[in-house]
């Protein structure tokens, strides 16, 4: 991906950012912006397809804004004259959502870190596709929300003794970075044969002792425990390396419906600031539309930083962008080498 390109990208998301926050302002104060917006896409009829993992907790800012119809709350503001459809798409992993992003039938996605960057990979591979990132959505520091699981009768105590052992996690995950970040910090990333397996699958096998381990992420770690069928073997947190969620966008789809991503990034916001003012209504929402236990969303409430603040980022903010940003580019680059699968 060439630092053009990169920077272009960049400028598009700021420049979005920066017209939500100025147009969230003049709407409180006289509601012109907000006119001018509407007046640039009357009269349309379009169908906007979410991409979103309830399964996958950190995401799950996608889930206020589905039960409380956030996106179609703010359509009606700044598109009123448009008849716009909002449909969800609901996936076990990210990998699925990037294939409908590429194949075209996905304008947006709830995607862990790694799916970020595969995101990204395929809007610079792919021809037909380009990617943008919008915004963050949930965020486990240095780790938090992931772990690595084992069966309560195994003799599996550290992660040394996973040598020649098999451990699965969903392949191209963000719970996958977390396991070979683990693995490295060992030494242990060819002594361990990994194998591919969803979440759901995973907590079976290790309910059932099919499995040496499996690499997960939040809510899977807590239900694990609260049905007392499995162990942490190692938390998140041993990598000391952020677990980031955020959400992607089709760039062709976003430059052509600038209000709809305005409208998009203000529900996200008001999602957030939901789940930070109010944990234990959004502790409800969250068993609502997951349909895990309520123990175990009111501790995804707890334990999940959603960000209030992305239209107005702070220092910590920016830097986290460009880092995620720069790790994109990187990506990017390995993948016109070959270097990416």
């Amino acid at each position: 991906m060439t630092m053009k390109k990169t920077a272009g990208l960049i400028v598009l998301v700021l420049a979005l950012m920066l017209q939500a926050c100025g147009q969230s302002k003049a709407t409180e104060e006289s509601g012109d912006s907000a006119s001018s917006s509407q007046g640039q896409a009357q009269g349309k009829s379009a169908t906007i397809t979410i991409g979103y993992q309830s399964p996958t907790a950190q995401t799950w800012g996608a889930l206020s804004i589905k039960h409380q119809k956030l996106f179609e709350k703010h359509l009606k503001e700044l598109a009123p004259n448009d008849d716009v459809k909002v449909e969800w798409f609901d996936a076990p992993a990210g990998s699925i959502l990037n294939n409908n992003m590429n194949g075209g039938k996905i304008q947006i996605s709830f995607l862990g870190d790694m799916p970020s960057l595969l995101n990204g990979v395929l809007g610079i591979t792919q021809p037909n596709y380009r990617s943008v990132f919008l915004a963050f959505d949930g965020k486990g520091a240095l780790g938090r929300n992931q772990a690595i699981v084992v069966p309560n009768d195994s003799d599996v105590k550290t992660i040394g003794d996973l040598a020649g052992k098999t451990v699965s996690t969903p392949i191209g995950s963000s719970a996958h970075r977390m396991l070979l970040d683990t693995l490295r910090q060992h030494d242990m990333v060819d002594k361990v044969t990994i194998v591919d397996q969803s979440v759901t699958v995973g907590m079976q096998s290790i309910e059932q002792g099919k499995i040496a381990a499996h690499s997960t992420w939040a809510p899977y770690p807590d239900l694990i425990l609260y049905k007392g069928i499995g162990k942490i073997l190692s938390p998140g947190e041993a990598t000391k390396i952020d677990y980031l969620a955020g959400v992607v966008a089709n760039l062709d789809w976003a430059e052509e419906n600038e209000p709809y991503v305005i409208a998009f990034l203000r529900a996200l916001h008001e999602a957030h600031a939901l789940v930070a003012e109010h944990p234990e209504e959004a502790a409800e929402i969250f068993e609502a539309e997951s349909k895990f236990p309520p123990e175990v969303t009111r501790q995804m409430a707890e334990n999940i930083r959603f960000r209030r603040g992305h239209l107005r980022q702070g220092p910590e903010d920016a830097e986290r962008q460009h880092r995620l940003s720069d790790q994109h580019r990187q990506a990017s680059e390995e993948a016109g080498s070959g270097g990416v699968c």
